[in-house]
């Protein structure tokens, strides 16, 4: 059996059992009001599974006057301070093995370089995926020193590389001691730069754990623009290793749980996750701004967004994403699936294989499929923002890994239709509904008896995406507002200090209903803090 949902918002505002009172969040709101670097709050009751409500305060920070006066220039700085970064980085000796320089990969977990196993499961499982979708001429932007690049480049009859640092591109060059082989053409840009590639000359765009480093969304809008005129027809866009904001006040928890000592003091490692969600430096994109391109783009034919592929337990394989866009056509067309059914109705994974066996379905579709890499780490979120949360550390870990039973492996999944024990299944993963308990979809598609490609599956997409599905990385750093200073001025002026919030949420704009009210639906629908 599956673990139940860690949330499920509500509006209730009649049930004061709790102390939780319409009146009780007027105040609360009155109090973070008064706060002078705070221009508006709302303060919103949220229901849980298990019948406990907690308090969310949602909060936009006063304008500063670098934000007013020239956000975009804020947006160039961020992105240069990036490629100074990467310059420094490269100008560092080569390893033994240029074609495998894994420096400067470091874990959040630890602040250590990631291993040579984890490295090799993360290329090799891009890699795959990107050979699977097929083409002969190849566009990467941010290619780095070529991890992918050479493993790519074989089979392909062009590959166009640029990066935003002349150092790596020299590092490439390097590699092929200094003569780069027919059909490689290196050029220094950033990614939003496509000027020196002719429109319609390559068959696939791939941008590979570079989106995290861009701005905006107004930055991304350019890539996408530009690589779309880039890509012949039939062709595709890949954008891997994406850092997903649904997922990501799990991954604050994860992270800052793994980092305290069993005997820290829970409120002070909640103090921790709100300053990591809502002061992060990389940008965050919700699948919904990917699922969105069909209609707004007219090439866009299908998109894919998918997990990533890997046992390995990285922070790349647990909490980011693929989005894989097809444009003007969809190879093998698309499945219908005839109805979508809760996974809670299969029983595990074994049941399913039992099943695909004995019916022989053409197609079958599941929902929410509880994630065994995120769940743990979702549950100790939930845990820490509770009024009435474990003492220490060590106790919100044991009681998360408690409630997270039932998870289910994504690989134990895919592995149905591969190797000599599958399945005639292909086997398709969607993250594409964006929940914050990192459950996915999956679709079951059997393999056509002729060969060739099988066809594609649109998955359900909703609920419906935030109201910004993009983050702006650099508001954090600019607006200076700390969540932990905001608790502790609500506590100086609340007669009751534990009616406190037990999350802040700073926003970047305010969503309002078209009366000017706060819109609840729009705030609770704010992934990324």
């Amino acid at each position: 059996m599956s673990a139940p949902a860690p949330e499920t918002p509500t509006a209730r505002k009649t049930d004061d059992a709790d102390g939780i009172t319409d009146e009780s969040l007027r105040a609360l709101e009155r109090a973070l009001d008064s706060h002078p670097g705070v221009a508006r709050s709302a303060v919103l009751a949220d229901e849980h599974a298990d019948g406990t409500r907690t308090r969310t305060a949602y909060v936009l920070p006063r304008r500063n006057e670098a934000v007013a006066a020239d956000g975009a220039e804020l947006g160039r700085q961020y992105v240069a301070e990036w490629q100074g970064v990467y310059d420094h980085v490269y100008a560092q000796p080569a390893p033994d093995d240029p074609t495998f320089d894994i420096r400067g990969w470091l874990s959040s977990y630890t602040g250590a370089e990631l291993s040579e196993d984890d490295m090799r499961d993360w290329v090799d499982g891009t890699v795959h995926r990107i050979r699977g979708l097929g083409a002969r001429r190849l566009l990467e932007a941010g290619c780095g020193t070529g991890l992918l690049l050479h493993r790519l480049i074989e089979g392909t009859e062009r590959y166009l590389a640029g990066d935003i640092s002349a150092g790596a591109v020299e590092r490439i060059r390097a590699s092929f001691g200094g003569r780069p082989p027919a059909g490689l053409e290196l050029f220094q840009a950033p990614a939003d730069d496509l000027s020196a590639v002719a429109p319609g000359s390559v068959d696939g765009f791939v941008v590979n754990s570079v989106s995290q480093y861009f701005p905006d969304e107004e930055y991304l809008d350019r890539v996408v623009r530009g690589a779309v005129d880039a890509v012949a027809e039939g062709g595709f866009l890949f954008v891997g290793d994406i850092r997903s904001p649904a997922v990501n006040r799990a991954f604050c928890a994860g992270l800052e749980l793994g980092r305290a000592p069993e005997r820290a003091p829970a409120e002070k490692v909640q103090v921790l996750v709100e300053r990591r969600c809502c002061t992060g430096t990389e940008l965050l994109i919700d699948p919904s701004y990917f699922t969105g391109l069909v209609g707004r783009l007219p090439r866009v034919a299908h998109v894919a967004v998918v997990p990533r592929r890997g046992r390995r337990a990285t922070e790349m394989n647990r909490y980011r994403y693929d989005a894989v866009i097809r444009l003007d056509a969809v190879p093998g067309g698309e499945a219908v699936v005839p109805a979508w059914e809760p996974w809670s109705a299969v029983g595990g994974v074994p049941e399913l294989r039992r099943r695909l066996a004995e019916e022989r379905p053409e197609a079958l579709g599941l929902l929410g499929v509880p994630n065994a890499r995120i769940l743990a780490d979702r549950w100790a979120a939930e845990l820490l923002s509770r009024p009435g949360r474990p003492a220490t550390a060590g106790e919100v870990v044991r009681a998360a890994a408690g409630a997270a039973r039932g998870g289910v492996e994504p690989e134990d999944l895919w592995e149905l239709g591969e190797g000599p024990s599958g399945l005639p299944y292909t086997v398709r993963l969607s993250w594409a509904r964006s929940l914050p308990d990192g459950a996915f979809d999956v679709a079951l598609v059997r393999t056509p008896d002729g060969g060739g490609p099988t066809p594609e599956v649109r998955f359900p997409s909703e609920p419906a995406p935030p109201r910004r599905p993009v983050s702006r990385p650099w508001y954090g750093r600019v607006e200076n507002l700390h969540p932990a200073k905001l608790r502790t001025h609500v506590r100086e002026r609340l007669a009751d200090p534990a009616a406190g919030p037990g999350r802040f949420v700073l926003l970047e704009d305010f969503p309002l209903t078209p009366d000017g009210e706060p819109d609840a639906a729009a705030l609770r629908s704010l992934h990324w803090a």
